[in-house]
């Protein structure tokens, strides 16, 4: 398969690695630094069960844009949340000056960003999905560790039943062979709305406390006060679900809390954002909950007080 990842950062880097041992053409879109040893020293990936350090095709998006989109099977979108109706944009330009339109796949954390892409590109176009059980970092230009099985969790948006016939189903089941022989275990969800969901559980509950305290996943996971106030925001989260028509129960918390428990001592994206001094995506996760509560005419107070409280600054510093 020939895949265009979009954000060679952390999931991007590590999942795209994958896919590229595994035999497919994978073109890597990062910028700056990233890009610069990508180019002059090519790409470092370190996992417990996978090691690849070597040359990567890559380019920067204007570079992408300046080729033939018929050249890439696949778009995996795995940039900031906040950038994701910049990037679709772009990516519409280019499909239509070249005539030819590629499938897009969200791994973003969020709800929203599969709703962006199919406004602007058409919903027969966009696959849902994300990265499950995976802690990925950029430790430095052009070198990546990762740990845990690095699943994917993926589906034709907004579920099957819904879904618009075109070109995002009908690759669809080639992506998903494809991604399961590449060494990322494929969940594949006819409802990925759903699933997007109870991932933003997982977001919400975890990210927020993780980058006030400076805290790991396994140590909040086994502090009485922060996991309970973990509950407390994926509960919220549940709740706000509900303006999406989506209904999570008791069960789906505990099941999502199980996966926060079982992480094991990794920093959470969020953490990593605020240490090393970029935006924080608290409009794509706190923000996402807050504003399907104002929907219902609900509140959200603990999500509201931890999206206050980073928005200015006020986290734990060491030392």
């Amino acid at each position: 398969m020939r895949i265009a990842v979009i954000g060679a950062g952390g999931v991007g880097g590590y999942y795209g690695a994958r896919w590229l041992e595994a035999g497919n053409a994978v073109t890597f879109v990062a910028r700056g630094a990233h890009l610069q040893a990508l180019r002059e020293r090519g790409m470092r990936v370190d996992h417990p069960a996978f090691t690849r350090d070597g040359a990567v095709a890559c380019t920067d998006l204007d570079g992408l844009c300046a080729g033939d989109p018929a050249g890439f099977d696949v778009i995996v979108l795995t940039v900031k949340s906040g950038a994701t109706r910049e990037v679709a944009e772009r990516l519409r330009a280019w499909f239509d000056h070249g005539g030819h339109r590629v499938p897009v796949l969200s791994m973003q954390n969020g709800v929203d960003n599969e709703g962006e892409l199919a406004e602007v590109l058409g919903p027969d176009g966009v696959i849902g999905g994300f990265a499950l059980r995976v802690a990925t970092h950029v430790e430095a230009p052009g070198h990546i560790t990762a740990t845990g099985p690095g699943q994917v969790v993926t589906g034709l948006w907004p579920n099957r039943a819904a879904a618009v016939a075109g070109p995002a189903s009908t690759l669809f089941p080639e992506l998903v062979r494809a991604f399961d022989a590449g060494g990322t275990p494929v969940i594949e969800t006819d409802d990925i709305r759903r699933e997007l969901w109870r991932k933003l559980v997982i977001n919400n509950g975890l990210n927020p406390v993780s980058a006030l305290t400076g805290w790991d996943a396994e140590r909040l996971s086994r502090n009485p006060d922060t996991a309970a106030l973990i509950r407390r925001l994926m509960r919220e989260t549940a709740a706000a679900a509900r303006a999406d028509h989506v209904e999570l129960a008791e069960a789906d918390i505990d099941e999502m809390f199980r996966i926060v428990y079982d992480l094991g001592p990794i920093k959470t994206s969020m953490l990593v954002d605020r240490e090393q001094g970029r935006p924080l995506e608290l409009d794509a996760i706190c923000g996402a909950v807050l504003a399907r509560a104002r929907q219902l005419g609900d509140d959200a107070p603990a999500t509201a007080v931890m999206a206050s409280l980073l928005r200015n600054g006020l986290w734990h510093e060491p030392g």
